[in-house]
């Protein structure tokens, strides 16, 4: 059934072959957006990251905009998380949460920290490549 909004958008003519129906449409969010937690502020950080009641390791990328290593760590670290992995990915801009920044030790970019169960298992700091990236999450 067809809502008055959408049939008020329809065009005022005669229903010949020419005309075809207006269908609605309905957007959804995919899981990929909810398993990628970009740009995350302080409190979405600790309700993922230090979520003890989550066994599903989720990867940090402490990162800032002006550095170059970040934006090719990033896409690299999006390919390997997400619903059809084992893995979540968060981003946290260091420019923005210094505190943050600050209480996990990040002294150079990117680094990435690694927490299950709500407690940090692992982290590298610098751009590492595909397998790098493959090694690391196989020790998680």
């Amino acid at each position: 059934m067809l809502s008055n909004a959408v049939r008020a958008a329809r065009p005022l003519a005669k229903a010949g072959p020419s005309l075809r129906p207006v269908v609605a449409r309905s957007f959804h969010a995919s899981r990929i957006s909810k398993d990628h937690f970009l740009d995350a502020n302080e409190e979405a950080f600790s309700k993922r990251a230090l979520d003890g009641s989550s066994a599903k390791p989720v990867l940090v990328d402490f990162y800032a905009a002006w550095c170059q290593p970040c934006r090719v760590l990033t896409p690299l670290l999006k390919s390997h998380t997400g619903p059809e992995s084992q893995f979540d990915l968060m981003t946290v801009d260091v420019d923005t949460y210094p505190d943050l920044a600050a209480k996990y030790k990040v002294s150079a970019l990117p680094t990435v920290v690694a927490f299950k169960n709500g407690a940090v298992k692992n982290k590298f700091v610098g751009f590492r490549g595909e397998a790098d990236i493959k090694k690391f999450l196989d020790l998680l």
